[in-house]
């Protein structure tokens, strides 16, 4: 198979036709100018756009990353030569803007479908190999040259067993060991264990079934008993009922005719009643009545007094006025004493000699004048104490009578008046109730109304009394009913029988009640039938995964094997074509090499007997090694008696100096001498 032009929208690419030729393709692109995008168009055209990846935090989709630049629609044409054909495969974007979902495959001399391709096996059908192993051998990427062995021995081995990199040799081993594990992982978290878990929690679930429905008949023969009980109390209790009532049966019918002849005569006394709200009123009424006129006699009196007596006190108060302004002042002698008198003069005349100088004093001599002018005033205050001047106190404050005597006069004027609207309000108010409870009398007769009310009061009185013994009989009528009487046994035992009664009851409802609470735990865990069906397909689910388990190891060692005898086969003819490249890509400087079987590389000089691993190696070495490596899968791997895959490079020279260039593009020359080789590179030689 070789590729014939390519055109496309994807990417930086905007629909421009791109051929390839025969041997080695040289695509001289600079940065930014397209080489990767063209590598992931051929490998989208051959494989397809997986619109169902998203993007991810750190790597976008292709649908997003290689969105058109131009704005036109993803979609691409790829022409290729497979088995002496021309084949043109066409992906375009079809309805619901999917991109690249539209496939087609025709030979282009006659247009007719080819129907071998299809969009989901097309790279698969040509290459011979899958989407990842395609891009792990003959899609090579200059940026991917650090694989360590262990990556490229994986990679390696899955070519050359399944032509796919996603299911290399460690990965099948630990697919198996993920089987093993979730069919019986460690701690009990495989599904044998679940399995066994659920086995014996059905069991106990079986068994608390068996449990639940011996405890349900249990209860339920012992409900016959209970209800025989019942029976037995009920009838106990209601024979002492009947005697308990025909023992107090006298009793109670004195009681109730007494109870209804004195509800009889009290229906009578309170017939001679008004109604009971209008009788609350009137007394209410004839009280205030009665008090106004108390009120109002006592007012009455009182201005009658003051009115006759005003003005023989005011004549009082004027002639004890003018008795007392005609009495006279008297003083009393005023007291001198003599002896203090002296003493004052003398200590005034020693003041005036000591503030002279006339007589020295000593060192006191500047304090003696005010000394002896203190002692003086004493002795002044001694000889005049006890002097005063009496006058006779007046008998009262005359004006202040005067007030008050008038004041009182207006207190009884204003006091009568009040009492007289008083007695009006009261009056009219007692008139209006009187009016209801007895409109028979005249309106006017208020003697003979408050002697109706008397009598009124009394009946109630009478009424009253009734009623408190009727209370009295019903009280004992009641008392009657309730106590037990002279033979308290009786009532005794009608209470035992009833709460042997209820007792009786209880039990047979708490039978009833843990009936049900078996019946619902019962149905909470399920049907038995189904358990043990249920148990048994878990039975079977256990033997088919002991079956696995065996089927699983029994896989495992034959992997082990056949892994141990591909890489004898395989590593000796990739070894063998490697060994060739590095001599071409080194100048004959590395002219041996060993792949062992767990793929790791060395290299040995032609003069030296110093093997190198790849730690040792420089990078561009170390990059040569692996481009070896690679081109040597290539063509053991993926190549057929009659079809070669097509290589692409994406600047596999990134890290190679211009000598290493020159030999890698020897090497290319020879190799594209077999098969086609599409170099995408930003260096010119």
């Amino acid at each position: 198979m070789k590729f014939l032009q390519a055109q496309g929208h994807f990417g930086v690419l905007d629909g421009q036709k791109i051929r390839f030729e025969d041997g080695l393709n040289v695509l001289y692109l600079p940065n930014e100018g397209g080489k990767t995008t063209l590598c992931n168009f051929l490998r989208v055209m051959l494989y397809g756009l997986n619109t169902s990846r998203r993007d991810g935090k750190n790597q976008l989709s292709d649908k997003t990353k290689y969105r058109p630049t131009d704005g036109n629609p993803m979609s691409g044409l790829l022409e290729l030569e497979w088995k002496g054909r021309r084949v043109v495969i066409s992906r375009q974007t079809g309805k619901g803007n999917a991109p690249m979902q539209e496939f087609s495959a025709y030979y282009a001399d006659t247009g007719e479908p080819c129907a071998e391709l299809t969009a989901k096996d097309c790279g698969q059908i040509l290459t011979g190999v899958s989407e990842e192993g395609y891009q792990s051998s003959a899609l090579l990427d200059g940026q991917d040259q650090a694989l360590s062995a262990k990556e490229l021995g994986e990679r390696m081995l899955a070519l050359s067993t399944t032509g796919d990199s996603a299911m290399t040799y460690s990965n099948a081993l630990s697919q198996l060991d993920q089987w093993k594990n979730a069919l019986r992982g460690a701690g009990n978290r495989g599904r044998y264990a679940q399995v066994e878990a659920d086995i014996e929690q059905i069991t106990q679930s079986i068994a608390r079934l068996d449990d639940l429905s011996e405890q349900i008949a249990n209860y339920q023969a012992q409900i016959p008993q209970a209800e025989q009980r019942i029976a037995e109390a009920e009838a106990e209790h209601q024979q002492a009922t009947e005697d308990f009532t025909l023992l107090f049966v006298a009793k109670r019918e004195s009681a109730e005719r007494e109870e209804r002849r004195s509800r009889e005569r009290l229906a009578q006394l309170r017939e001679q009643l008004p109604p009971s709200q209008a009788l609350v009123d009137a007394e209410r009424a004839t009280a205030q009545f009665t008090e106004a006129q108390r009120a109002y006699a006592a007012a009455k009196a009182e201005l009658d007094e003051v009115s006759v007596n005003y003005d023989k006190w005011k004549d009082d108060i004027d002639q004890t006025e003018d008795a007392y302004s005609n009495s006279s002042r008297s003083r009393a002698d005023i007291h001198i004493r003599g002896w203090s008198m002296i003493l004052a003069v003398l200590f005034g005349v020693l003041a005036v000699v000591s503030l002279l100088h006339l007589i020295p004093f000593g060192p006191l001599t500047p304090y003696m004048p005010y000394l002896f002018s203190v002692f003086a005033v004493i002795a002044l205050v001694v000889t005049f104490m006890g002097s005063t001047e009496s006058l006779d106190s007046p008998p009262m404050d005359f004006d202040e009578e005067r007030v008050r005597l008038e004041r009182r006069r207006q207190s009884a004027i204003t006091r009568e008046a009040q009492t007289s609207e008083q007695l009006m309000q009261a009056r009219e108010k007692f008139r209006e109730q009187m009016g209801r409870v007895a409109p028979q009398l005249p309106e006017d007769d208020e003697a003979g109304a408050l002697a109706y009310m008397k009598e009124l009061e009394e009946k109630k009185r009478v009424y009253l009394a009734r009623k408190r013994e009727h209370d009295d009989l019903t009280e004992h009528y009641l008392e009657i009913l309730d106590k037990t009487g002279p033979q308290g046994e009786a009532r005794t035992h009608m209470n035992e029988t009833k709460d042997a009664v209820d007792q009786a009851r209880q039990a047979c409802t708490e039978l009833h009640e843990s009936i049900a609470v078996c019946r619902g735990k019962s149905e909470e865990i399920g049907s038995r039938d189904e358990l043990c069906k249920l148990r048994g397909r878990l039975e079977e689910e256990k033997e088919s995964i002991l079956w696995q388990l065996d089927a699983i190891r029994l896989a495992k060692e034959s992997l082990m094997r056949a892994n141990a005898e591909l890489t004898g086969r395989v590593s000796p003819q990739i070894n063998k074509l490697a060994q060739e490249y590095m001599r071409v890509l080194t100048a004959d400087r590395y002219t041996a090499m060993q792949l062992y079987t767990n793929f790791e590389a060395t290299c040995r000089r032609d003069n030296s007997a110093v093997e190198m691993d790849r730690l040792r190696l420089s990078t561009g070495t170390r990059d040569q090694l692996y481009l070896a490596l690679r081109l040597a899968v290539c063509k053991v791997l993926l190549d057929s008696a009659d079809e070669s895959v097509p290589i692409v490079l994406d600047d596999p020279f990134v890290n190679y100096d211009d000598q290493r260039v020159a030999c890698g593009m020897k090497l290319l020359r020879e190799i594209a001498h077999e098969r086609q080789v599409i170099l995408l590179t930003c260096r010119r030689p």
